[in-house]
């Protein structure tokens, strides 16, 4: 019989989003006119004129309506939450790793490290190259006890840690275009577009280079 593992959103976790969501979008949407009265007071708010017309209307009418978007908000999130939220499964053969609907599955034989960046869990495969990485709120402690229990080769540290170095524009040891792409992610992080500075990362990663950020500045290794 296989083993199986998953991490991920705990059931208290799932509970408190479930059902603080769509409370707490339902307690905002009673109390609004209320809240849009103390916005118009604040100087230069936006949408100061729109906010004071609302408030105009007959109370318990938009505190229903409000009641009703306030729910509607809320559900809307925990749906957010849960695509959002990475799951793991983890076997004695492999890992799948599972977010916004995209599922990604790793052998174990394909794996040569498994570490925590931050909040990020990072896989490396045989040659050093970065198969995986994202964000994840489980803690590392429970992470490190699943992949040691079945045996995977979990790491305190990035094992390559050493080897990085940090990029500075037309860096002499890199090739025009892997610069070019660390320029536009450096460009990126200023502007905390995280989006475009994760495609930019898996475009590095198929020149070959593996990024590590600290503090906005790029450090950089080459496979």
């Amino acid at each position: 019989m296989q083993n199986e593992t998953v991490l991920g959103l705990s059931k208290l976790d799932k509970a408190i989003i479930i059902i603080g969501g769509p409370l707490l979008g339902a307690i905002i949407g009673w109390f609004i006119q209320i809240i849009l009265s103390w916005l118009t007071k604040i100087p230069f708010v936006p949408f100061g004129p729109f906010f004071e017309w609302i408030a105009t209307w007959n109370s318990s009418w938009v505190s229903i309506i409000g009641v009703i978007v306030g729910l509607i908000a809320g559900i809307l999130f925990v749906l957010y939450a849960f695509s959002e939220s990475l799951k793991m499964t983890i076997t004695d053969q492999a890992v799948t790793m599972k977010r916004y609907d995209k599922e990604v599955q790793l052998q174990k034989r394909d794996i040569s490290a498994i570490y925590m960046d931050r909040k990020d869990i990072v896989v490396l495969g045989q040659k050093g190259e970065e198969m995986y990485r994202s964000y994840t709120d489980v803690k590392q402690p429970k992470i490190e006890a699943a992949f040691l229990e079945l045996r995977f080769p979990w790491k305190s540290e990035d094992p390559y840690q050493s080897d990085y170095q940090r990029w500075v524009p037309e860096h002499p040891d890199f090739s025009a275009s892997v610069n070019s792409l660390l320029a536009a992610r450096e460009e990126a992080l200023k502007e905390e577009d995280k989006k475009e500075a994760a495609f930019l990362r898996k475009d590095l990663a198929a020149e070959g280079a593996v990024i590590r950020d600290e503090d906005k500045r790029q450090y950089v290794r080459m496979i």
